[in-house]
């Protein structure tokens, strides 16, 4: 059996905020195995790859009420937990603060922000369920939270940890709330100082005004554009085996489109209701199609929380752009036409 010193070590690493795209899960409680074969419909058709490209956003706006924005996270350092406590498999880790310095496109939310960390994580496969609070600050004012999150367990999905974050501002902040999602990787070996810790989310404000503009330049890569998206589910696959069918309307127009996708397959469910599973997608846009070949994705206890995260690489008028999504959503009963998801994430030139 595996020591807390172990799991203490890699959680810590792992926490920085993360979360996960693209399409499997809106059917777990409904579907047991897959088959692992594409639809025929995920297909790009020809016409997607050859119309002309739109124009590339000249700056982010604000999007049905939501400013979208992208971030990158760095440890500075850690303090331990204060309890840890194993519990049949489960190792309970709780109270751990963990500080990050916090860059974002927009510099309201750049900063240093302290994560207090509680860590259920389950022994036979080192999966974990995560939840905590956070406090980000700067000159400008601060940032407090709460956030959910998980560790994908053994299988391809290993060590990725997703997290789902709420803030409202204070001081020069008040009357905005920030929503992201955002995910990290480790080899379960603990900390390394290259970890790559990415997220996206949006500013909305409480009463619905307009969301004021950023006051600057924010301090994330220049190649990332923040975009968010509004998903209009058309068909689900709760009496078959797929694909999903969704209608995208998003900030930057090409990741606008018809989202299709299926799930590839799914990990054993634990007693708890938690899994892992995976999928893949393809949205047909305007000018070209961006294809996510498969994304891990993790559900939490009492089969409702689900957190996805997928990378699409682009065609046609898209080719040498990658496109990142989020997916974070609560499935307390079965979606139907017509419900709608929103999902932050970012397009960035392939290097």
């Amino acid at each position: 059996m595996k020591g807390p010193s172990r799991y203490r070590a890699r959680t810590a690493a792992s926490l920085a905020l993360a979360a996960l795209v693209l399409f499997a899960a809106f059917t777990l409680a409904a579907c047991g195995s897959s088959d692992g074969t594409a639809s025929d419909a995920m297909t790009p058709t020809a016409a997607a790859t050859s119309a002309s490209p739109p124009s590339l956003p000249v700056a982010v706006q604000e999007f049905h009420g939501m400013l979208p924005v992208v971030w990158t996270e760095a440890k500075v350092k850690e303090r331990p937990f204060k309890t840890t406590e194993t519990v049949g498999d489960v190792v309970q880790m709780h109270g751990a603060v963990v500080t990050y310095r916090h860059e974002c496109s927009d510099p309201r939310l750049s900063g240093t922000i302290d994560i207090v960390l509680n860590i259920d994580q389950r022994q036979a496969d080192d999966s974990a369920r995560l939840w905590g609070t956070s406090r980000l600050r700067n000159q400008g004012g601060t940032w407090v939270g709460k956030w959910t999150g998980g560790i994908a367990g053994a299988g391809e999905a290993a060590h990725a940890t997703h997290v789902y974050l709420t803030q409202k501002g204070t001081g020069g902040y008040a009357g905005l709330v920030a929503r992201s999602s955002g995910r990290s990787v480790d080899d379960a070996e603990g900390f390394a100082p290259d970890i790559e810790i990415v997220g996206a989310g949006w500013i909305e404000t409480i009463d619905g005004s307009p969301v004021p503009p950023a006051p600057g330049p924010g301090a994330t890569p220049a190649d990332w554009t923040p975009v968010v998206a509004i998903a209009t589910m058309k068909e689900t696959a709760y009496d078959g085996p797929g694909p999903w069918v969704f209608a995208c309307e998003a900030s930057d127009p090409r990741v606008s489109g018809r989202l299709e996708g299926q799930l590839e397959e799914i990990g054993a469910e634990r007693p708890d209701g938690s899994i892992d599973y995976r999928g893949r997608s393809i949205l047909t846009s305007e000018a070209g199609a961006w294809d996510s070949p498969w994304s891990t994705d993790v559900r939490g206890p009492g089969r409702v929380e689900h957190f996805q995260y997928g990378t699409s690489s682009g065609s046609g008028a898209y080719a040498g752009l990658t496109y990142r999504a989020f997916w974070h959503f609560m499935e307390r009963q079965d979606y139907v036409p017509g419900d709608t998801f929103l999902v932050p994430g970012w397009v960035e030139e392939v290097e």
